[in-house]
Parts: C-alpha cells; sequence; structure tokens
C-alpha cells in the first residue's frame, strides 16, 4: 500500500515520466482496476474500509477516529485460519497525534485499549486474534510515528541521525524539502526491509499475510536527492488547472484551500510534484526488492499480490494541493491491481470500491468471511476472466474535530459523493443546500464546469441525490443478523 498516491502517477496508468518500472513489469500478470475508487478520501476511514470490507459508516471511522476492537480485520481472519501476520510502516487504524502527544509514544501503537477510555471504546473479551488487529507483528512506522525507523537508522547510520532537511529559499510550501537521507536509509526503504526480513523467515508450508505499507508519497513533499536526480526537471509537466472549485459553491472552510498555488512559482510547483513522483520511485524500487525475495525463495508463484493507496492527492488540478475534502477524481481514485499466481494480466474498465479488496482476497484464498462484509467478492470474475463493474461507487467524509490536539480541521468537512459512469454529485451535508457540485464525467472528464446551480439539470441532480440517500442507506451496517421477523 501507498499512500496519498494518485491512480495516474504510475508509468502503467499512463503518467509521460514517473519510474515504476517494477510495478509496470508486475502489471503483466495482474489484473489492473483503471476505476477503483476510495470510500473516504483520507487516510484512516479508507484503510478502515479496505481492513474490514465495511464501509466508514459502518465501522465507525468518520474520516479519523479508532477502529473499534469488534470490527474484524484480514488480519484477524487470515489469523484465524492458521496465516502468519505481518504489517510493516503504517497502518493508521489508530490515532498519530493523539499517540504521539497523549500516549508520549514515537512508536505506532495498535493496542486498542490505550485509546479506548477517551475514544469511548466499548471494551470486548480478551482475544488473541484480536490483538493488534490480527497481526502477530508490527514494525510500525507512520507519519508522526518515526520512533522505530530512527532506532534503526542508529545502528546503521548513526552520522545520519541528526541531519536535517534541505529547504528552498524561495516562496513554497512549507512541507516541500529534500530529505536528508539516501534511498538505502529513507524510511520507505526501512519499511520495505522490515517486510523482506518477514517475507525471509517464512520458509516453512505456514501461509502467511504481509501488509508492506509506504508512507509516501503522502506529503510532506521530500524525497532522497539521488532519486530527485533521476528525473529532468524540465520533463516534470505543470499540472492543469482544470478549474470547477468556484468558492460560491464549496463551503468554508473547505474553501479555504482554493487558490493555494497561486503564490507559488512555476518552479516550485514542478519541483514539489518532482518530490511527488521521486518519492514513488524509491517505493516502486523497494517494491522490487519484495519482488526479488518472493522470487529467490520460490514463493513468488504462490503468492497473492495486491497493490494498491489509500486515496489519492491533488498535486497541483483544480489549483489544490494534498486531499481538501472536495471529493474530485484525483482524490478518490486510486491505483489497484491484483496479480494471482499463473494468472493472466488484463485491464478492468468497470467501477469497483475499496471495500471490495478485502472480500476479493478472501475468496481467492477460499477463506469465509463474515456476514458484516458489505464489499463484493470479485474473486470468481477474477479467476474466469468475467466482467467486473459497480452501477455506482460512494465516498463519504465526516468533519474532523481536533478534541485532543487543539488544532482545527483544516480544510477537512462533511462531504458525500455518488458517481456513475457518466456524473457525480457531491454534496455537503453540514453547510446547506446551496453547497454541492454536479459533474458531467461524460462530457467533461476533467470536472471543470459545475453544474449543480444550472436549473436545466435539476432532474438530473434530483435523481443522483436520491441515488446516493439510497446508497447511504445500503451502506449502514448489516449487524446484528436479523433472525426472525418479531
Amino acid at each position: 500500500m501507498t499512500d496519498q498516491h494518485r491512480a495516474d502517477c504510475l508509468g502503467f496508468m499512463g503518467h509521460p515520466c514517473v519510474q515504476t518500472p517494477n510495478l509496470d513489469a508486475l502489471v503483466r500478470e495482474s489484473v489492473v482496476f483503471d476505476r477503483a475508487f476510495c470510500q473516504s478520501p483520507v487516510c484512516m476511514a479508507s484503510r478502515g474500509a479496505l481492513f474490514t470490507g465495511r464501509y466508514p459508516a459502518a465501522i465507525r471511522i468518520r474520516g479519523m477516529g479508532v477502529l473499534p476492537p469488534s470490527e474484524v480485520t484480514i488480519a484477524e481472519t487470515l489469523k484465524r485460519h492458521g496465516y502468519r501476520t505481518g504489517a510493516f510502516g503504517k497502518v493508521h487504524l489508530t490515532p498519530e497525534q493523539y499517540t504521539k502527544n497523549q500516549l508520549k509514544s514515537s512508536v505506532p501503537l495498535l493496542d486498542w485499549r490505550l485509546f479506548a477510555k477517551d475514544a469511548c471504546l466499548s471494551p470486548i473479551p480478551d482475544d488473541p486474534y484480536k490483538v493488534n488487529y490480527g497481526f502477530d507483528l508490527h514494525i510500525g512506522c507512520d507519519d508522526l510515528g518515526m520512533g522505530l525507523h530512527q532506532e534503526w537508522l542508529a545502528r546503521h547510520a548513526p552520522e545520519l541521525v541528526t541531519l536535517k532537511p534541505t529547504r528552498y529559499d524561495e516562496p513554497a510550501p512549507g512541507d516541500l524539502y529534500v530529505s536528508p537521507y539516501p534511498s538505502e536509509y529513507h524510511h520507505s526503504t526501512f519499511i520495505a526491509q522490515s517486510c523482506i526480513d518477514f517475507l525471509k523467515a517464512r520458509q516453512g508450508g505456514e501461509p502467511w499475510f504481509a501488509f508492506c505499507s509506504f508512507v509516501r508519497p503522502h506529503h510532506p513533499f521530500e524525497a532522497p536527492a539521488d532519486q530527485i536526480a533521476r528525473y529532468d526537471f524540465d520533463a516534470v509537466p505543470l499540472p492543469e488547472a482544470k478549474g470547477g472549485v468556484d468558492p460560491a459553491f464549496i463551503p468554508p472552510p473547505i474553501s479555504d484551500a482554493i487558490g493555494e498555488l497561486e503564490g507559488y512559482s512555476d518552479t516550485v510547483i514542478r519541483r514539489t510534484i518532482l518530490h511527488y513522483l521521486a518519492s514513488i520511485s524509491l517505493i516502486d524500487d523497494n517494491v522490487g526488492r519484495i519482488l526479488a525475495t518472493l522470487r529467490e525463495n520460490g514463493q513468488l508463484d504462490n503468492t497473492i499480490i495486491v497493490f494498491v493507496a489509500d486515496h489519492g492527492e491533488f498535486l497541483g488540478n483544480h489549483g489544490l494541493l494534498r486531499k481538501p475534502s472536495m471529493h474530485y477524481d484525483e482524490v478518490m481514485q486510486v491505483p489497484l491491481m491484483v496479480r494471482i499466481p499463473n494468472g493472466t494480466g488484463r485491464r478492468v474498465s468497470g467501477l469497483v470500491e475499496l471495500v471490495d479488496v478485502m472480500p476479493t482476497c478472501l475468496g481467492l484464498l477460499e477463506v469465509p468471511g463474515h456476514p458484516g462484509i458489505q464489499g463484493r467478492d470479485w474473486s470468481n470474475a477474477l479467476r474466469h476472466g468475467e466482467e467486473i463493474d459497480r452501477k455506482d461507487v460512494y465516498s463519504d467524509m465526516f468533519d474532523l474535530q481536533g478534541t485532543f490536539t487543539g488544532q482545527g480541521a483544516g480544510p477537512y468537512g462533511a462531504a458525500c459523493t455518488l458517481r456513475t459512469a457518466e456524473w457525480k454529485l457531491t454534496i455537503y451535508p453540514n453547510a446547506g443546500m446551496q453547497f454541492g457540485q454536479l459533474f458531467d464525467l461524460a462530457n467533461d472528464p476533467d470536472e471543470t464546469n459545475n453544474l449543480y446551480g444550472d436549473p436545466t439539470h435539476r432532474s438530473t441532480r434530483e435523481e443522483l441525490l436520491w441515488r446516493l440517500f439510497a446508497r447511504a442507506f445500503q451502506n449502514t451496517d448489516p449487524l446484528p443478523v436479523r433472525l426472525t421477523q418479531f
């Protein structure tokens, strides 16, 4: 898994200059989903949905939060079926800022009990399969929890521990800089090496599940100097403005993000994109190392490989950076490919959701799920080359509250989106019915012309609003299972 990774920032997805040779080669043996969408374009809710196969409202992660221990993850499910499970890098089913500021830990923690009191989590009986959400081994490394990476650096390259990032003199985003670490000591490499060590120890017949989750290309926009040097600066394309961000239809504080790029030169904008692409190239290098380990161990032909991201990144489109709560495809659409041993490569153009990943993996492994899973199992369609397509996809976001951080929510707020192959409707349910976005994707795929206030499209807006409400209703928790009529 990568974090905040645009679907189009990969060679096999058509980017003109990003360097991802290892992932591009993997495509030849994989099913690539050209239109996969997350259920919330923010880290925790999206990851919770992917891990459980359930929608954010059902698992009660409303943007950010804590995954309740009663939820069943894919790691827990596989552990109960004899798999050895390991998580390496960013899991983010528990809050990073709370871990750092309240628990005073520089290492990510997955023990739900540490968060239970303040998060008002209902306790559950002790269960060894639920410890750390089902992971036997957890070597965490996330945005704010770099403690284990720093310990690794102190052992292998102590001279690097005190180095500071290189920043630029001209006006630029505060999170744009050159990493102080070369590629071999960057945290992306540390995460991959932790996963590789786990794979090398899996030589017997015991089945295993590894979750290797990179922190990048999530901002800050940083990368090692040696990765940046791989690129021709002038060949990096500047972003298309695209438009469609009239603040009259987008409520504050979300609209506060509009126009951030106006104060930066083309050089700074191009450099921001370059750093983003260079961080992806480092990840691709490490994917190659992981694949080489599987090949050397004779496990590649008996391993299902999923490559996915939790959500996207604006990267300058619509004049935006990062992921403020405006549900354009840049932040909703994610890369997704699945390699099945002895499978053949193909592209799927139909709509799929990240909640489909967990049940599909279980289906491929012939491991039963449970009645609370809401995603669709596409395993038979993958095996037999059948059609894969949803009528629509749903994504939402809740207002973020900084209860323990003392910070505002920033440009994040409640938003609900329904996307079909031809149309997209976004509403802002806490802001009033005058706010919203409606795009005719068939004729305006770049989402440049907001038709929400256009009276000639009122009937389309009302039909999509009904469909959005229907999806929100259908996405509610199916548990507990109804046993009888009364």
